[in-house]
């Protein structure tokens, strides 16, 4: 065999040996990921399933979190049960609110320590399933992050299966911003309560 079809066939080989590499990461980055009886579909809204993080293991009742790829967006998704035995799936109850309370308190923790400037809630709302039920509580914020700049972030939180699911979707500041977050909630309740 002449070198020539020796380095095509190395090269050749090499690859199919990467895009078998390749295509092994996103099967393993897409693969579905299954928490607490909620399976993350490995899309939704267009954007694929990205990396998941395994809090419970070290930190008992902080659960999982998971993020899914959205160019321009940071989408994270966390479940969890802090421990308690019972979540109401009523958003309106003191146990949801305290929650969101607590995840906002977070949002302007950040803003002390100096990673975020100029916080504001820019908007408080519930999210409805096609029923009319309340499904998710939401609060909408802007603030500077750097080096992006001004961000909108949408911050929704809602009681499943006895557990906390909150949602953190984040991007650059747009107008347009708070309809696609709207949007990416809105397929979210056809996972959750279909």
């Amino acid at each position: 065999m002449g070198a020539a079809i020796r380095t095509t066939l190395r090269c050749g080989l090499g690859v199919v040996l990467a895009a078998a590499l390749v295509l092994a990461a996103i099967a393993t980055a897409r693969a579905a990921a299954s928490y607490f009886g909620l399976t993350f579909p490995d899309q939704v809204d267009g954007a694929p399933l990205g990396p998941t993080r395994d809090f419970e293991t070290e930190h008992p009742g902080l659960g999982y979190g998971v993020r899914y790829q959205k160019p321009g967006w940071a989408v994270d998704i966390f479940i969890y049960d802090l421990r308690r035995s019972a979540i109401p799936e009523d958003v309106g109850s003191d146990v949801v609110k305290a929650q969101l309370a607590q995840a906002q308190g977070d949002v302007f923790e950040q803003q002390r320590r100096g990673a975020y400037s100029q916080v504001k809630v820019t908007g408080a709302y519930t999210v409805k399933d096609k029923g009319g039920r309340d499904r998710f509580l939401c609060d909408d914020f802007s603030y500077v992050r750097q080096p992006e700049g001004s961000v909108d972030s949408f911050l929704c939180v809602t009681g499943w299966n006895n557990k906390f699911v909150k949602f953190r979707l984040t991007t650059r500041h747009d107008p347009r911003s708070g309809a696609e977050a709207r949007r990416l909630m809105e397929a979210w309740l056809k996972i959750l309560w279909p």
